[in-house]
């Protein structure tokens, strides 16, 4: 059972790696739209891009409000519950079959 337990702890941790990297993605991306001279630099184009890959289906679902875009805040709160809920269930999980 420890081959199963390490297995999961190994994709619990990337998970959690990868959903923090999207999270400073997702940030640097809203920074960086509030300065509209960096909209066609290719690093600006870069962060945007890795932070539409969560951003593009949520902004399907969710409407802008005015001229207020509150999908990065969203998206930002359903990473987190994902690592709270999903990742960490993984993790108990491993823990638990040691």
């Amino acid at each position: 059972m420890f081959i199963v337990s390490n297995l999961l702890f190994a994709i619990a941790k990337v998970l959690r790696v990868l959903i923090n990297v999207e999270i400073v993605f997702i940030i640097i991306s809203a920074i960086l739209s509030w300065i509209p001279t960096l909209r066609y630099n290719p690093i600006a184009m870069f962060f945007h891009g890795m932070a539409d890959i969560v951003l593009k289906p949520l902004r399907r679902i969710i409407p802008p409000i005015g001229m207020i875009d509150i999908t990065p805040f969203i998206a930002i709160l359903v990473l987190i519950f994902l690592d709270s809920f999903v990742v960490q269930t993984l993790l108990d999980l491993a823990l638990r079959l040691k």
